[in-house]
């Protein structure tokens, strides 16, 4: 897994560059703790899709039968379908955000937690570039129920 990681760093980095280029235009002359935030964010997202896209492929490759030739990652239907609906679940969480700082800010910090995969983290550490206070690699799934499961004591559980 932590070479199909690493075979992916260049590609990631020029990806994440050209975010990180257009959200300095854009934030420039505002506040630094704002720009920092968004930086975080999107660092976040980058890391969490090179590992979701390093757990696909590794996946694929334990179904190609020993032998068989390689197929170009956009013909490999099993390795699209496992980006895409991966992609799916960051895409919904990415969605749910907002409403969730909004509605229940309090689940933010406990579902993110309970949803954090560590071992993955320590498998696949963040590349260098990637400048983090904390990497965190979650099971988005996970994370979207439960930011919107009602906790028994909240009032829109009554």
């Amino acid at each position: 897994m932590q070479g199909i990681f690493a075979s992916i760093e260049n590609d990631v980095r020029r990806d994440y560059g050209a975010v990180m280029d257009r959200v300095s235009r854009t934030e420039s002359g505002g506040p630094r703790g704002r720009f920092e935030k968004i930086r975080q964010m999107w660092t976040m997202i980058f890391y969490n899709r090179a590992v979701m896209f390093t757990n696909c492929v590794a996946e694929a490759e334990q179904y190609r039968a020993p032998g068989a030739p390689k197929v170009p990652p956009s013909d490999n239907l099993f390795l699209t379908t496992c980006v895409e609906e991966k992609l799916a679940g960051l895409t919904k969480f990415n969605n749910m955000f907002g409403y969730a700082r909004t509605f229940f800010p309090d689940r933010i910090e406990r579902c993110g937690e309970a949803s954090r995969l560590r071992e993955q983290e320590k498998l696949l550490p963040p590349y260098e570039f990637m400048q983090f206070a904390e990497p965190k690699l979650y099971d988005f799934p996970h994370y979207n129920a439960c930011l919107m499961k009602a906790e028994p004591s909240s009032p829109a559980a009554r």
